[in-house]
């Protein structure tokens, strides 16, 4: 009995394939290079800096400058010297290309930016994506690398600099929004102009009467059912955790 994979069975293997080892096991073979490409990829996570780029456990970064450096959980870090007329960005370039770029469909279950994109990111990279975290900038500006079919997003964490940022439909849509950086007076015009049901503000300068503005607007103008505000865990401020305790006594009675 023949136990050679059919062809559409060899397809979902790859998909679903880790895809560090499918990328390893492809370049090593001609007749799999051919169909790769035709195949979608699938990551948990994939993350990109200025210096190199995360793809599930996997870190490939230029951090030396003559040097490509590969790290991850379970083996010692692997380094590769590049040549000298080779710059580190465009090994970079050259790589992100290998792995991503020209592929029918990439699927991310969760985009990660620590900086804005990077410049050896290929400008035909389009990813689908569930998640999206960007720690330095507004969401807005990571869009065109973006499929339009991801949205809407399942998560999305971000910066919000600006009121206008409100109005986008990518941060209204979002079924869970985590806001990592504000301004003042951001919770209550979240709470009164957008959509989301569940937000968590993680940045501890937001202040701490903030909370007890939205109960009291919530105890008078009513709020859809399922709604979640979270603020960042203020249990390391014995102060801040103290003020809190004490405006919360004005609602005792309305249990």
């Amino acid at each position: 009995m023949s136990t050679t994979l059919s062809y559409p069975g060899l397809r979902y293997v790859l998909e679903f394939l880790d895809p560090m080892r499918r990328i390893h096991i492809a370049s090593r073979n001609h007749s799999l290079r051919i169909i790769d490409k035709t195949i979608p990829i699938r990551m948990k996570e994939l993350g990109m800096n200025r210096y190199g780029l995360n793809l599930n456990v996997y870190l490939i970064d230029t951090f030396n400058d003559n040097e490509l450096r590969f790290r991850s959980g379970f083996r010692k870090d692997l380094g590769r010297t590049l040549p000298l007329n080779l710059k580190p960005k465009e090994a970079m370039k050259k790589l992100l290309h290998s792995y991503l770029g020209i592929r029918s469909k990439i699927y991310v279950n969760c985009l990660l930016f620590v900086s804005a994109i990077p410049k050896f990111v290929p400008p035909n990279i389009l990813l689908q994506i569930n998640e999206f975290r960007c720690s330095v900038c507004y969401s807005e500006h990571f869009l065109p690398i973006i499929d339009p079919s991801s949205f809407l997003l399942k998560k999305l964490r971000t910066t919000i600099d600006k009121p206008d940022h409100l109005n986008h439909p990518v941060l209204t849509s979002a079924k869970e929004l985590i806001v990592l950086h504000g301004f003042d007076g951001l919770t209550q015009l979240i709470n009164q102009n957008n959509t989301n049901k569940h937000v968590a503000f993680e940045i501890n300068t937001f202040r701490p009467e903030d909370p007890i503005v939205l109960i009291r607007h919530w105890m008078k103008h009513g709020k859809e059912i399922g709604t979640a505000f979270k603020f960042h865990d203020y249990g390391n401020n014995q102060r801040t955790m103290h003020l809190l305790l004490e405006e919360f006594k004005e609602f005792e009675k309305e249990r």
